[in-house]
């Protein structure tokens, strides 16, 4: 009898204890639970926060771009119609050789007048919203063959779909970006741009043939971080692979959503 009462004491100490633990685990999993949820709460909080203030840096930029915009459109631009037509005003009261210079110091102020308009096109978000994307690219690729000192192509592949205006910009940004960079950096003669629409996808590829850039340097460049920053905003891949004197190619990826067609 009395061993009997040591083995259910032995078998209710034992089933407490393993009670016991059961308990403590299930509220240490509980604990953890709440505890994970809680970092990752305001991990998306601080990530959330980060968003948004690239997007408000972002609306700021467009403003400014807006603005500047305007400013080359009815100041400057204005003000090169105004010297144009003083100089036509001027010319029948010079001598021959003087109404040549004059004629060639017209045709710069003129295709200085045809410059700040397209570049005031395209500063301006309105009008690149209006356009869409690829008319954008097109429009940017022609005001770099006109300067003559790079040869620059663009080609579409697929059906061109109509995508989120405010993603529309910041990928056409992306790529003024890089047009820029390797035009102020890379000393290539020549750029490709590719435009490829795919089912689910729509991937835009630009490749120069320029010196290429070093990794450990260009992470700290503003235009990588900008670029980058952009893509992250719309949910878009962007890789940049550099080759030493093969040039640098940019490959964006950006996904085709039931709200974009």
């Amino acid at each position: 009898m009395e061993q009997e009462n040591i083995t259910i004491l032995i078998l209710i100490t034992t089933l407490t204890v393993v009670l016991l633990v059961v308990v403590i685990i299930i509220v240490f999993s509980v604990f953890q639970n709440k505890k994970i949820k809680f970092l990752n709460e305001q991990k998306q909080a601080k990530l959330h926060f980060k968003e948004e203030i690239i997007k408000s840096q972002l609306e700021t930029q467009e403003q400014t771009l807006q603005n500047i915009s305007w400013e080359l459109h009815d100041n400057v631009g204005q003000l090169l119609s105004v010297a144009s037509m003083q100089l036509n005003i001027l010319q029948p009261k010079l001598e021959e050789d003087q109404k040549k210079l004059i004629n060639e110091t017209g045709e710069i102020i003129s295709k200085s007048l045809q410059e700040i308009r397209s570049l005031s096109k395209l500063l301006n978000p309105e009008v690149v919203r209006n356009i869409g994307l690829d008319e954008a690219i097109q429009l940017e690729i022609d005001r770099f063959n006109r300067l003559n000192f790079i040869k620059t192509s663009f080609t579409i592949k697929g059906k061109s779909v109509v995508i989120d205006q405010k993603d529309e910009i910041i990928l056409f940004r992306i790529v003024q970006e890089f047009l820029s960079n390797s035009v102020k950096h890379s000393k290539t003669i020549k750029l490709e741009v590719l435009t490829i629409y795919k089912t689910k996808h729509l991937i835009i590829k630009i490749q120069d043939y320029g010196v290429g850039y070093d990794k450990k340097t260009v992470k700290k460049g503003s235009g990588i971080i900008n670029m980058k920053s952009r893509a992250k905003l719309i949910n878009t891949n962007i890789k940049l692979k550099s080759e030493k004197d093969k040039g640098v190619c940019l490959t964006l990826t950006y996904p085709l959503t039931q709200n974009n067609v």
